[in-house]
């Protein structure tokens, strides 16, 4: 079981408008869904915007019912709702799946993304204003399916109503609540988000799924609904450069990424796939690619995936070049270490390699990383006792 974890912020929070819109503006400037091959899918419904927040009636009454309680009292709405979803998501489980809001009650359970959509789906009850922080954490690697998933979640920013927060003289510091469902995470934060992100992400999270599981016509309509929300969107335009890919349309996954490259669409995770179309005597291109790579990463994650790409090239000192300086600011992260473990033990530096799994173990949060880790480590430990014998 994981737990919810509430805490109180500054008055530096910004919120968006509880009513959201796509501008018309927004989707001329950038559609890269223009460059899809549409005649290799087919359109599958997905659920509505209006159905990833709608609760059952008994749900508003309840919550209307638990803020009444409070009337009269110096609490703040955005207060009273971090309470109420304490009281009622703060025991759920997590198990990976992304739910819209009613499913996530039914289930008890739910990723971040889906108590988020819970979460900002009792804001609506209440007209509470609302923004999110993204918070990323290390990516997830499908081998078989030669994926590479970035993995991140947003925390809920609850808005303090701005006539609520001008009675509050000697509170006036605080301005909402900051829900953060899983903290415990080995993760960082990596930037501001607001309501289309969120339903982008609900979307695109989907995307993924129906991809991993060959279901295309899916996975090119939820991607469909993710880029009108967020036609910016790095990650989604790669997501959907791979499913022309995996459907045999090569030339169709390139012109997305000469896309997402010539307009500025671009992220660490996008620009190594991008890389992979790149025909070798296009080495002017290639250049660019590789000079953009450079100044991308935008998180630690993102600097130690571009350091893995350096690794299984066999250039270990460019992806130690990289690492290292990660040891100053975010010396707290496991998968740090465990980098410059493999480093380490493909110099055949075994004693350092061990080193280095034995404090990615100390510093994981996270048991199954912690067992992991070990078992690297122990495999280490014990190459190091043969080699001795062997001496």
């Amino acid at each position: 079981m994981k737990w919810l974890l509430i805490i109180l912020t500054s008055i530096g929070l910004s919120g968006c408008n509880s009513t959201h819109t796509i501008t018309a503006d927004m989707r001329q400037k950038v559609d890269v869904t223009s460059l899809f091959n549409h005649s290799l899918f087919a359109l599958k419904s997905v659920p509505s915007e209006q159905q990833i927040f709608t609760l059952p009636k008994q749900e508003e009454e309840a919550l209307l019912t638990y803020v009444e309680r409070f009337r009269g009292k110096s609490v703040t709405k955005d207060e009273i709702l971090g309470n109420f979803l304490q009281a009622k998501i703060g025991h759920f489980s997590y198990d990976g799946e992304t739910f819209i809001a009613s499913e996530s009650l039914n289930q008890q359970s739910g990723n971040c993304i889906s108590l988020a959509i819970l979460s900002q789906a009792y804001a609506n009850i209440l007209g509470i204003e609302t923004s999110y922080a993204k918070v990323d954490s290390f990516p997830i690697y499908q081998k078989n399916q030669n994926f590479v998933l970035t993995s991140s979640h947003f925390k809920t920013k609850l808005i303090t109503p701005k006539e609520e927060l001008a009675t509050l003289n000697n509170r006036f510091f605080f301005s909402g609540t900051v829900v953060d469902y899983f903290p415990e995470q080995d993760s960082v934060f990596s930037g501001n988000a607001q309501y289309e992100d969120l339903v982008a992400k609900f979307y695109t999270n989907l995307a993924v799924s129906a991809l991993l599981e060959a279901d295309y016509d899916m996975s090119y309509s939820l991607l469909s609904a993710a880029l009108k929300y967020a036609p910016r969107d790095a990650e989604a335009i790669n997501i959907a450069a791979l499913l022309h890919k995996h459907v045999g349309d090569r030339n169709s996954a390139k012109q997305i990424y000469d896309y997402a490259f010539n307009n500025h669409l671009t992220s660490t995770n996008l620009l190594l796939n991008y890389l992979n179309y790149i025909p070798k005597d296009q080495t002017n291109l290639k250049n660019m690619i590789l000079a953009e790579l450079e100044k991308s990463p935008t998180s630690p994650f993102d600097t130690l995936s571009l350091a893995s790409s350096y690794i299984k090239q066999q250039r270990y000192k460019k992806a130690k070049k990289l690492i290292e300086p990660l040891l100053l600011n975010y010396h707290y992260l496991p998968e740090v270490y465990v980098e410059l473990g493999k480093i380490a033990y493909l110099e055949q530096r075994y004693q350092t390699a061990s080193e280095y799994f034995e404090q990615a173990v100390n510093k994981s949060r996270e048991q199954y990383k912690k067992d992991l880790y070990t078992a690297k480590q122990n495999m280490l430990n014990h190459l190091l006792v043969r080699n001795e014998d062997i001496k």
